[in-house]
């Protein structure tokens, strides 16, 4: 595994802090941890990644050998906490992973398997698929996907997507580096609630994620909604994965006479599914159910048409 929700310095991948608290009450059927010593129960491995939320290390549970991620983040850099029923004040981070990773779980979303508070900072222990790394590192090395494990990619995140919303919990950073695609399987994990927020169906009117995976009502009118803004997120990263580029020069210049431009390989079907999620105006995207549905998602290979 390597690159685990690793943070990059370019404007691709900076990271916007939340500027409020959330103040909403999270109710759950996991308990807290037992205050006890990371020490004792997990074995700290080396560094898989560095950035400006804190550090990720691999690691290993010592009771039966498990691989484990153990990332530390600093409480100065996350002060919001989200109120937990029978658990008193959480970050944030724990707090929407708890939702999202309590039984039944996701196998498209990345488990939290434990943390712990310390004065400083928060340590999460986090599942770590062994071999697997995420999947702007895997198209990197490997070259832009072809449309068969794109079309794998974009069900196993559409997935993800849809339990975070029925946990009531918007992600709010889709990209291919928050997806750990494992190297054997293909399969793909969702990762990194770091800028995530409890789901709501009024306007977001604070920004939290990555820039250039931003909607462009975010830059015209400093406000987005959950669906739109996701959707727009996921048309960016499967043109990013299929055509190794991002699909405008910026989110703040696209309007309705914007133009894709594709690799004549591309089939009509994905293209269109693209151009759809791409949509300048927020009430032209699908649903996450459109994206599902799609017709390009169960076509075969030689139904596709060029």
């Amino acid at each position: 595994m390597s690159h685990m929700g690793e943070e990059r310095g370019d404007q691709r991948n900076g990271k916007r802090k939340r500027q409020s608290s959330s103040q909403q009450t999270l109710s759950t059927s996991s308990s807290r941890p037992a205050k006890r010593s990371r020490r004792d129960l997990y074995q700290k491995g080396p560094l898989l990644g560095r950035g400006g939320f804190g550090s990720v290390f691999a690691g290993m549970r010592r009771s039966d050998g498990l691989p484990v991620a153990i990332k530390y983040v600093s409480k100065d850099r996350t002060p919001e906490r989200l109120k937990v029923d029978g658990q008193g004040r959480l970050p944030l981070e724990v707090a929407l992973m708890t939702r999202v990773t309590s039984a039944p779980a996701c196998p498209s979303v990345l488990q939290l398997l434990d943390w712990f508070d310390r004065p400083r900072r928060y340590i999460l222990i986090l599942e770590r698929p062994d071999p697997c790394q995420d999947l702007q590192s895997f198209c990197e090395e490997n070259g832009c996907l072809d449309e068969r494990l794109a079309k794998k990619v974009l069900v196993q995140l559409i997935v993800a997507l849809k339990h975070c919303e029925s946990r009531g919990v918007l992600h709010r950073d889709v990209k291919p580096e928050n997806l750990l695609i494992s190297t054997e399987s293909q399969d793909i994990k969702l990762l990194d609630f770091g800028c995530g927020d409890l789901l709501k169906h009024s306007a977001y009117k604070y920004f939290a994620g990555t820039p250039a995976y931003a909607p462009p009502e975010w830059f015209r009118r400093h406000r987005y909604h959950a669906t739109p803004a996701t959707v727009w997120s996921v048309g960016v990263t499967l043109y990013n994965i299929l055509c190794d580029r991002f699909p405008f020069r910026g989110a703040q210049r696209v309007t309705s006479r914007s133009r894709l431009t594709f690799p004549r390989s591309l089939s009509t079907e994905c293209r269109q599914l693209i151009r759809w999620c791409l949509s300048a105006a927020p009430a032209d995207r699908p649903s996450l159910d459109d994206i599902e549905s799609h017709p390009w998602l169960h076509c075969t290979e030689g139904e596709q048409r060029n």
